[in-house]
């Protein structure tokens, strides 16, 4: 049983719901939904003037669905989300690390865009990583074959994809069973 793209999609903004802001975007772009995270750690001494260190992270999340993956439409998305997700980054002194992570739904992938996503690597230090760091994470779903295809910054992300799969997957099972 295969899952289209929008019912991926609301599982997946179902999933990042309680702990990011989750925005729909319709511009006519393959970008369907953008999800960013943000949180600060602090230690202090007796009160909050005493600040001992900060520590902010953030994550940036774009969702995209395109009808097939080709190296043209992998690189149109990858660059659309590496582009928007550091217009979001301000590094300063307290500033620790952001995640620039993009999410590819395609309907079929070609394999040598999939060879293309597996091997891609970009990260950013600011001032020598006295002002943080930032890694590009991407996954594309395979709707065809429910795979997670994934760079190597984006191991941890496979998990989490598979999971919401797998949850979607049973769920929409049961509803049928249900129905019928």
């Amino acid at each position: 049983m295969s899952l289209t793209h929008e019912e991926l999609l609301q599982a997946l903004l179902n999933s990042y719901e309680a702990y990011y802001d989750i925005a729909r975007v319709d511009d006519g772009s393959p970008l369907l939904a953008t999800c960013d995270f943000h949180s600060t750690s602090e230690r202090y001494v007796l009160t909050k003037k005493a600040k001992l260190w900060a520590a902010e992270t953030n994550e940036y999340v774009f969702v995209f669905h395109v009808s097939e993956l080709t190296m043209d439409s992998f690189a149109r998305c990858r660059d659309l989300a590496l582009e928007r997700g550091m217009e979001k980054i301000h590094p300063h002194p307290e500033h620790m690390y952001s995640h620039i992570t993009a999410i590819l739904l395609c309907d079929a992938a070609q394999p040598d865009a999939l060879e293309l996503l597996e091997r891609y690597k970009k990260s950013a230090n600011f001032k020598l990583s006295l002002h943080g760091w930032m890694e590009y994470r991407i996954a594309a779903v395979d709707l065809s074959t429910a795979e997670v295809f994934t760079n190597r910054k984006g191991k941890e992300l496979k998990k989490t994809l598979c999971q919401v799969i797998d949850f979607e997957t049973k769920r929409k099972s049961g509803e049928e069973k249900k129905s019928v």
